[in-house]
């Protein structure tokens, strides 16, 4: 009898656990459905016809499936306008602005590794900046896009083309370049790399190093042979990361360039008509085509973000 008490707080408790626990996930599962709906509904959207885009009471789901908004959007060709009797005829080709935000993103993201690499080392081993450089250099990144946008814009499309015509007789504007968009999200990522690089070069062992260098190997050679082939996967994920983020940078992009050059997330502005209102369909085929490399990205290198966005204090 007198275990009788402490049976019944440990049913108790029991109960109350498995309560919790399906409270807990319960709880997680309606958050999950609840931040997938977006995606859901604009993948659902994509394959929607023109007729379903805005009805009332909603289409869950496609009633008639079809790739037909696909189409516009990968199609070669555009369409004249005086054969297009309604907007939602016309045909948008996704491929300039694929080939425009591949490049730029590429190359940036390579540069900005290389650079933001060589500064972790730097900042690793002989503490430039000073011990809290490492945690002020994202005060960089915080800072909001559109406090720079406006002054850069003003830059690159007037202090630099006078500038230039001043000096060499040519005017030279970065404004509604690719280098001008490319140099910008270098400079925007590179507080990123730095941050990232530092959690995997400190995980080197300097003594590594240091039997190099008595072995009579230069520094350069050192960092070649020793420090780069140890980071490599690092520099991966690093690169995927702020490729993701050049990849869906927007604002940036629609200040600085119009209309020789065209990112992704600026064509999806675009699609719209005058006519027939917002063209929901195609709009939702390109955000799915946007959307899917930062998933798959994402669900790549995401076990070493976070090692990455705790400054190494997560050991493998």
């Amino acid at each position: 009898m007198r275990g009788a008490p402490g049976a019944r707080a440990q049913a108790s408790f029991a109960r109350r656990h498995h309560l919790f626990w399906w409270f807990r996930h319960a709880a997680l599962v309606a958050w999950s459905m609840f931040i997938m709906f977006p995606i859901y509904w604009m993948l659902a959207t994509s394959f929607k016809d023109a007729g379903e885009w805005v009805t009332w009471p909603p289409h869950w789901y496609p009633y008639q499936p079809t790739l037909y908004n696909y189409h516009q959007i990968f199609a070669f060709a555009t369409m004249e306008k005086e054969l297009s009797r309604q907007a939602t005829e016309q045909v948008f080709s996704i491929w300039g602005a694929m080939g425009d935000s591949m490049l730029i993103c590429t190359v940036s993201s390579l540069i900005s590794l290389l650079m933001g690499t060589f500064l972790a080392y730097s900042v690793s081993r002989f503490g430039v900046g000073g011990k809290n450089f490492r945690y002020l250099i994202l005060t960089i990144r915080m800072v909001p896009p559109i406090v720079i946008a406006i002054p850069i814009l003003m830059y690159y499309a007037i202090m630099i083309p006078y500038t230039t015509d001043a000096l060499f007789g040519t005017r030279i504007s970065l404004f509604d370049s690719y280098t001008g968009l490319g140099l910008l999200y270098t400079a925007t990522t590179l507080p990123f790399v730095i941050w990232m690089m530092l959690s995997f070069i400190d995980e080197i062992p300097y003594t590594l190093e240091h039997a190099a260098r008595m072995m009579g190997a230069g520094r350069v050679y050192t960092i070649r042979r020793v420090v780069v082939p140890l980071v490599a996967s690092g520099m991966v994920v690093t690169f995927l990361f702020i490729f993701i983020l050049n990849w869906s940078e927007f604002l940036l992009a629609l200040t600085l360039t119009h209309p020789n050059v065209t990112t992704l997330p600026v064509l999806l502005n675009k699609f719209q008509s005058a006519v027939e209102g917002r063209l929901y369909g195609p709009q939702a085929a390109i955000g799915t085509v946007i959307t899917i490399p930062v998933v798959v990205l994402g669900v790549v290198i995401q076990k070493h973000l976070i090692k990455g966005f705790s400054f190494g204090m997560i050991r493998k």
